[in-house]
Formats: C-alpha cells, structure tokens, sequence
C-alpha cells in the first residue's frame, strides 16, 4: 500500500464529506428518515469531526509516525462489526484496518446503513482500488480476525461466535463527571455539551455526575439551559 497516496484520498474523500454540498445534505435526510436520532445536525457533526481529525493530513502524518509500515505483512481479512448508537460511529475502525493494509469485511447496524455505504462509494469513486480491500458483508465468512461493537448482551455473543480469532469485542461503557463545585459556567455548558451531544447515545457521552455533598445544582441547571431542546427527544 502506498501510504502518501491513501492519505491524498482520505484529504479528497473529506473534501466530499462536506455538509455543506447539497448531496451530503442529501444523504444526512434519508439517514435521518431512517433513524430518527440521526438528525442532520448531528450527522454533519459526525461528519466534521471524521473530516477534520481524520482525514485531515496534518491530523494523519503525525498519528501515523508512530507506526512502522516498511515490513511487508501478508493482508489478512478483518471483520468489523459496526453498532448504530451514532452516525458512523464505526469509521474509525474501517480507518485503522484501511492505515494497516488489511481487508475489512464490515456488517453494518441495521439502525445505521445509510451513511457509510455512501462513503465508501466516494472513496470507490476516487480509487476504485479500495474495492478490493473493503466489502460490507450480511455474514462475516473468511476472517483473520475481528473488532465488535456493541452491548453487553451482543458481546457474550461475540466472545462466543468470535473467541477462535484475534478480536477487539467493546461492551456497553459509560463517561462520568467528577465536580468539585467550583466550576464556572463556562465550564458546566462544556460539561452539558459532553451530556447531550447525539443525544447521549454515545460511549464518550457523560452520563454519571459525581458531586460533594450538598451540592446545588442551580448554576449547572442555569447553565445547561440552552440543551432544554433535548427534553422533546
């Protein structure tokens, strides 16, 4: 694999990921009539945050200087089992498997099927190559291993169909929030941010406060008042 190369068409790939083209604009609506959580703000977030830290160059030269790529390896066949939480939550994980040489064999969230099959056909369109290395699969057959998204309940299943291959299998987790009560307002709308942003769906999303005790919640009330929207979802 020619490294330079994959890295000028992620940059091109990012470039098409804009929301602000009218197909993307496109593409975040039927996601968002096929999953309603994924609403089109929180799409082209997604979007952004894949566009900006990883398919910017700047962002991937020195994320891949870490790594030796000289050593030939034989390409193996890597499954990756996607959840549907948030939009395209499981890209970075093509990503790495795309960095890495290998092939991906990927089965999709039904909850999130829309998006990604779009990506890949631009990525097609830019070098049809990547045909050969990334598949979306409905049975995941062939694999040299395996990274697997998803609850606690799908896990046991996964380290049961999976535990003959080398894999990554991720459970249901949680962020928490430690307060001190001295933080600022400034400090607690971030904090709401962390909260609310997908609407809480995700893994990074905080869902525990720890507080002192007899802490007054009036400021961090006052202060996240501008998610209030959240309480119609």
């Amino acid at each position: 694999m020619n490294l330079q190369k994959t890295i000028i068409t992620l940059r091109e790939l990012g470039e098409l990921m804009n929301p602000e083209l009218p197909e993307v604009q496109a593409i975040a609506e039927r996601a968002y009539q096929h999953n309603k959580w994924f609403t089109s703000e929180n799409v082209f977030l997604m979007l952004n945050q894949i566009r900006q830290n990883f398919l910017c160059p700047e962002k991937l030269q020195p994320w891949l200087s870490e790594y030796s790529f000289e050593k030939q390896q034989a390409q193996k066949n890597v499954g990756i089992v996607m959840a549907g939480n948030i939009p395209l939550v499981g890209f970075h994980d093509l990503l790495c498997v795309m960095l890495s040489g290998h092939k991906a064999l990927i089965k999709l969230s039904s909850k999130d099927d829309i998006l990604l099959p779009w990506v890949l056909k631009k990525l097609f369109n830019i070098d049809e190559s990547w045909k050969h290395s990334i598949a979306i699969a409905e049975l995941l057959n062939g694999m040299d291993a395996v990274i697997a998204t998803g609850s606690k309940n799908s896990s046991r299943y996964f380290e049961y169909y999976f535990s003959k291959y080398p894999h990554i299998i991720r459970k249901n987790r949680g962020s928490i929030a430690i307060l001190n009560g001295n933080e600022s307002s400034a400090d607690l709308q971030k904090l709401g941010k962390d909260i609310f942003t997908y609407f809480g769906l995700g893994c990074r999303n905080v869902s525990k406060l720890y507080v002192p005790r007899h802490y007054s919640f009036d400021l961090f009330f006052d202060s996240i008042g501008g998610f209030s929207n959240m309480i119609n979802h």
